[in-house]
């Protein structure tokens, strides 16, 4: 601020030399002329030099006032706009715009004279424009988390729905251990409900602008066997047909196991919910390139290619939760027609 101190008195200084350099010219010219036209003879000297005095001080007054107030209009429009969420400096055309961002930008008068001070609001601009955008960024990423817990809560109630009417069935009669294991896989689901609303109230807790993750060194092949053979005691899942096949027999990668249990979780009920009894799913895992390539396949009437792109955009969707939950964990989901006419879905995971 001192330079813009400093500016101002600079700028005072060659205006005032200016209107004393002007009277004197314009006193000297008058004072001639008032020699060679006889009208100006009739005015006595001092109200010539007065009168272009005062006419010298209100230009001086008017100069001053422009130079001081056409910027101050110019912020006070600028705050304006900030005020009303819009983060763009207001007509760029008041300065001269250098190709180079590195190189100083050259500000035309009066602008100039405030410097220092269009370089702050600049500054404050930009930063205000950041922190919406990461507002924004953050708030479409938790409505995000939220629909896919809304989408995965259809889940384990799924679940409890269907051993629930297994057991209240007047045509079946169970044995004892059969109800204790109903019984027990409507504990371990209600358990899950539990953990998603859980992770639904911990939304607005979040330092960072993607999923909440939660990675461990574990096991992936023992992980997903366990994900196939939860999903095929689904009451749903009864008429499908369900292989796991690995090429290794154990292969530890670092993975939250929440999130991508939930991504096969969907990928596999997809194939449950959208094919007729009797479809065979295959999950297959192998290790390619040190990174773990899931192949979740079925023989299934497939997927048409406008629902695929639907899905696979829109959050809240089964596929999109899914391909979301991978991208969290660095990796991809490719979606294709299976050789047998049903889906293939292909997960890679870097390790």
């Amino acid at each position: 601020m001192i330079k813009m101190a400093i500016r101002f008195i600079q700028f005072i200084l060659v205006l005032v030399a200016a209107s004393v350099a002007c009277f004197i010219i314009l006193s000297i010219v008058l004072i001639y002329l008032r020699d060679v036209m006889t009208p100006l003879q009739f005015i006595p000297t001092r109200t010539l030099l007065f009168s272009i005095g005062l006419i010298q001080i209100v230009l001086f007054i008017l100069a001053c006032g422009w130079s001081v107030g056409k910027p101050l209009i110019y912020f006070i429009r600028w705050i304006n706009r900030l005020y009303d969420g819009n983060y763009r400096q207001p007509e760029d055309h008041v300065r001269t715009q250098s190709k180079d961002p590195l190189q100083e930008k050259n500000y035309r008068y009066p602008y100039a004279l405030y410097k220092e001070l269009f370089e702050e609001m600049s500054q404050l601009s930009e930063q205000l424009h950041h922190s919406e955008t990461e507002r924004l960024n953050m708030e479409a990423k938790k409505q995000e988390w939220i629909s896919s817990i809304s989408h995965d809560l259809k889940t384990p109630l799924s679940y409890i729905e269907g051993y629930a009417h297994m057991l209240t069935a007047a045509e079946y009669h169970w044995t004892d251990e059969e109800k204790s294991n109903f019984s027990r896989q409507i504990s371990d689901k209600t358990a899950d409900i539990k953990r998603l609303i859980q992770d639904l109230n911990h939304t607005n807790r979040w330092p960072v602008e993607q999923f909440p993750m939660d990675r461990k060194r574990e096991d992936v092949v023992n992980f997903l066997r366990d994900v196939v053979i939860d999903i095929a005691n689904h009451p749903l899942a009864e008429h499908a047909l369900f292989t796991f096949t690995a090429s290794e027999s154990v292969y530890r990668m670092d993975f939250d196991s929440k999130l991508l249990g939930r991504a096969v979780q969907n990928v596999l009920m997809n194939a449950v919910i959208h094919n007729p009894p009797g479809t065979r799913v295959t999950c297959e895992f192998a290790v390619q390139d040190n990174s773990g390539f899931i192949v979740i396949e079925d023989n299934g009437v497939g997927i048409d290619e406008d629902v695929l792109k639907e899905g696979m955009v829109h959050s809240g969707k089964g596929i999109a939760i899914a391909r979301a939950f991978v991208e969290a964990h660095s990796g991809r989901m490719n979606i294709t027609k299976a050789d047998g006419g049903g889906t293939r879905v292909e997960i890679t995971l870097p390790n």
